[in-house]
């Protein structure tokens, strides 16, 4: 069963990445689809959600694991980078007039958070309004959200291979490799720490902390493997990296370059390798590259590995 998810989740990733697209046009397609799938995905979340038995107390278990989970997580990945940063000095070039937009960051929460709750009231609407039993509802939100992960991975595949990123130059990257060691450790042991304190199976902790800030992903494999409950765990506990990072590269890149790349785990490759380049200059790409490909590389096989073994 293990090795079937793992297949599922792989197979379109690897497809993606081994598919050459040249043409400008479809590559900017699929760019615009990643987010509208991210989405889609999200709003199945919310489905699930509006299925769950006792849902008020399900939603404050959910926020206080999350912020617990934060803390654990987010509180060991820095101080194992700090360190790095001790330990293997990098240089950064001075950041020239760069200012990041607090708006542009919190409209794009709304909008992430909004399609959750879109998906909850809706699913309420149509389980109170049309004649659909509880267990067919599920199984269609299922099937809707498996289709869009799917399509997802193989979209982040081509732009991989797009971005014309070799393997060789990943993983003979010496900082890349060291600073994915020290966020897969980190994490799990961050990660434990906050199961342990919540009560809950370490192996459910190592499966939370698998995500490395790939909400989509982590909420959607363990939504499927451990509930609702958990996916939306992961997926708050990874989308707050995705913030913590935006607000924290600008503060720290001059004197914690490691730190400053490795808050972002595994957006470091999309969502905020532009900022990274802006605050460290272009001689921290090339490291940022390289930890964010090993990542997301790595996530998908400890996420279906670790979700499979807490069930």
């Amino acid at each position: 069963m293990m090795l079937l998810n793992l297949l599922w989740i792989l197979a379109p990733l690897f497809i993606g990445f081994f598919t050459v697209i040249r043409s400008k046009t479809i590559l900017k397609l699929i760019d615009r689809s990643l987010m509208a799938l991210i989405y889609l995905i999200l709003l199945v979340m919310g489905l699930n959600l509006s299925a769950m038995e006792n849902l008020d107390s399900e939603l404050s278990k959910i926020l206080w694991q999350t912020a617990s989970y934060i803390v654990c997580i987010l509180g060991m990945n820095m101080l194992f980078f700090y360190y790095l940063d001790k330990n293997l000095p990098v240089k950064t070039e001075k950041a020239e007039g760069y200012q990041s937009s607090t708006l542009s960051l919190v409209f794009n929460a709304v909008k992430l958070l909004g399609s959750i709750v879109i998906g909850l009231v809706l699913g309420k609407l149509l389980l109170a309004n049309l004649s659909i039993e509880l267990p067919t509802f599920k199984h269609i939100a299922d099937l809707l959200g498996q289709g869009a992960l799917m399509t997802l991975l193989l979209c982040v595949g081509i732009q991989l291979r797009s971005n014309g990123i070799s393997l060789k130059a990943v993983f003979l990257n010496r900082y890349g490799l060291i600073l994915s060691v020290a966020i897969i450790i980190s994490s799990f042991l961050g990660g434990m720490l906050a199961a342990w304190l919540n009560g809950r199976p370490l192996l459910e902790g190592l499966a939370v902390s698998s995500g490395f800030g790939w909400y989509s992903l982590s909420a959607s494999v363990l939504q499927k493997s451990l509930g609702p409950t958990v996916g939306s765990v992961a997926f708050f506990n990874d989308l707050f990296r995705e913030f913590f990072a935006f607000a924290v590269i600008p503060l720290i890149m001059a004197r914690l370059p490691l730190s400053a790349i490795g808050s972002g785990g595994a957006t470091s490759l999309d969502f905020v390798l532009p900022l990274i380049q802006k605050t460290g200059g272009i001689k921290v790409v090339p490291i940022a590259i390289s930890f964010g490909f090993i990542v997301n590389i790595i996530a998908p096989f400890l996420l279906v590995l670790f979700g499979s073994l807490a069930q």
